[in-house]
């Protein structure tokens, strides 16, 4: 065994049992397993809305704007919305699937090739908006347009709509980022990929390498292809998304204690929004 594994062996054992060199500040961490990374759950999920209900939320969005544009004699289709590409934490820790990293490296066709939205024509935007005349063919254009309107039906019995929870686990992120533990998990990591080849300090870096950098004429190059599987190989050697999933999740029950009195308000205006939404595709808008 060369020194560089026979410091992964050593360390990643340290940092599972919960011994590595916890700072006065950070919270106590106890590492558990990730299996499937698009199955995890993080503490402050139950406070966020996930891609199926942020979609659910668009597709009443869609209809009841289509239906109010027709008041305005606009016959126009918005578009439905493209559906999740992943999971609420499947790409939150960097690739993670060693075939997926063979096949597409670091890019994303799910995002980057969607076909783009067809363009409001003026008097759309006119009543979409609410940006135009006070009146179209006569009738009173609400206030924010089709699309104010279709926000208060959305909202309706809900004090708040925010995104307190998304800020937070923003911040979390960032801050397990920043932990010891995690950092000694990144110098693992690190010290993996230099023996592939590859010289990154952390997953990020690697990500945002601009040879990788993915959009609508992107081609995945072999060079990609290996250094996203040597990625995902050395994220398992060093335990990588194990332990910076238990830490971030240590990290955002400290946020949950701290807010917890404006996340249970958010949670509910979620829920209601949520619940108006599935009401609004059952039924008919009004209009």
């Amino acid at each position: 065994m060369n020194h560089a594994r026979a410091t992964a062996a050593l360390l990643v054992p340290l940092l599972l049992a919960g011994c590595g060199a916890q700072r006065p500040d950070e919270p106590a961490v106890r590492v558990r397993h990730v299996g499937d990374v698009a199955a995890l759950t993080l503490p402050l999920d139950a406070y966020r809305t996930s891609p199926a209900q942020r979609k659910t939320v668009q597709r009443a969005e869609k209809k009841l704007v289509t239906a109010c544009l027709r008041r305005y004699g606009v016959a126009f289709d918005v578009g439905d919305p493209a559906p999740p590409p992943f999971s609420q934490n499947a790409r939150r820790y960097g690739l993670a699937d060693e075939e997926r990293a063979g096949r597409l490296g670091y890019s994303s066709p799910e995002i980057s090739k969607r076909p783009p939205r067809p363009d409001l024509p003026p008097r759309a935007r006119e009543a979409a908006w609410g940006d135009g005349p006070a009146k179209i063919h006569g009738r009173a254009v609400p206030e924010g347009g089709c699309v104010g309107e279709a926000g208060r039906t959305l909202n309706a019995g809900s004090r708040q709509s925010g995104t307190l929870g998304d800020r937070l686990a923003f911040t979390s992120l960032q801050r397990a980022a920043k932990d010891s533990r995690v950092r000694t998990a990144f110098a693992v990591w690190s010290r993996c990929m230099k023996r592939a080849g590859h010289s990154y300090a952390t997953p990020r870096d690697a990500n945002r390498d601009r040879r990788f950098i993915d959009g609508p004429d992107h081609r995945v190059t072999r060079v990609e292809k290996a250094t996203a599987v040597a990625d995902v190989r050395c994220k398992h050697e060093a335990r990588l998304i194990d332990i910076w999933a238990s830490v971030e999740a240590a990290y955002q029950k400290r946020l949950i204690a701290r807010h917890k009195t404006e996340l249970d308000r958010e949670r509910a205006a979620n829920a209601a929004r949520i619940g108006n939404a599935n009401r609004v595709l059952a039924g008919s808008p009004r209009g």
